[in-house]
């Protein structure tokens, strides 16, 4: 019976042994692996950011504006102090995972109901004090891994246009056409729709909408617009150049004039430079616009 009893006493050390060092060895194999991808995510952020030429949705001066290269060197900056934050949360909460499983087996030792109220009190802390943070810094490690978005794309959020200029841990900041900042939450950042126009491409298609009377030579507009936006020093090859008769309304004939951009900034700009060529040439031929009809001006 004594010898029974020790032989299975060897049998469950040696079970005990063996998931001890799996749960080890796999661990040790498992984190080089995690920490070899974090390294390759970085280099990449890092990387992409390093060739960004552009930090603004819109070219224009301002006095003691920063060089491109502190822009740069502020947005490698910012990654890398979010990047760092987010590889101790992976790596300790790796740590803690793994240090759990370690020391499973021994669990049955501890009452059931010292480990029922250290969960409670975990959770009520976690829950009532550090619940925006968290849902910030979780939102953040989501955006930095998604891609969704990221530095120097050009956005549209909120009905405003600007540059994705920095984002941490627990916000964004939208460079706004206008150069004010636009900050956000992280949690409500990654819940947001936005128009993006430079994820997988910088190219736009843009269009320049118009309207003419019904009195205008429709042939005309049509050569004048192709001939104004082929001239865009702002357009991007020779495709692309299409005009549309897009709508008959009662004001009048709906217009447009497309042609390629290489970037949201040159879309502003030709779009800027169509319209006011437009505005040229047809007072130039005496093309009507579409005309507004005021009813009972008399009362207003």
């Amino acid at each position: 019976m004594i010898v029974s009893d020790l032989f299975f006493d060897i049998n469950i050390s040696k079970s005990l042994l063996i998931y001890l060092g799996s749960v080890f060895a796999g661990g040790l194999i498992l984190l080089w692996i995690i920490r070899r991808s974090l390294r390759s995510i970085e280099n990449r952020g890092t990387n992409f950011i390093q060739r960004l030429k552009v930090f603004e949705p819109i070219k224009t001066k301002k006095p003691k504006t920063k060089h491109p290269k502190s822009q740069r060197a502020k947005a490698l900056q910012s990654f890398s102090s979010r990047f760092t934050i987010v590889k101790r949360i992976i790596l300790i909460s790796y740590l803690i995972i793994w240090f759990i499983i370690f020391v499973f087996p021994f669990f049955g030792g501890i009452p059931a109901t010292v480990v029922s109220v250290l969960a409670a009190v975990l959770a009520a802390v976690v829950g009532i004090a550090a619940r925006p943070f968290l849902e910030n810094l979780i939102a953040g490690v989501v955006i930095t891994f998604s891609r969704q978005f990221k530095t120097g794309d050009t956005v549209l959020i909120d009905q405003e246009y600007g540059t994705v200029e920095d984002i941490t841990i627990t916000h964004s900041i939208v460079k706004l056409w206008n150069w004010k900042r636009l900050i956000i939450p992280n949690s409500r950042m990654l819940n947001k729709e936005m128009v993006s126009y430079t994820t997988k491409d910088s190219y736009i298609w843009a269009h320049v909408e118009f309207w003419v009377s019904y009195e205008a030579d429709i042939e005309l507009v049509e050569k004048l617009s192709l001939e104004i936006a082929n001239n865009c020093e702002y357009k991007h090859g020779e495709s692309g150049v299409k005009f549309w008769i897009m709508e008959m309304a009662k004001e009048g004939i709906k217009c447009w004039v497309t042609l390629w951009t290489n970037s949201p900034t040159n879309s502003w700009y030709a779009k800027i430079q169509v319209r006011s060529n437009l505005i040229k040439e047809m007072k130039k031929h005496g093309i009507k616009t579409h005309t507004v009809q005021y009813k009972n001006v008399s009362s207003i």
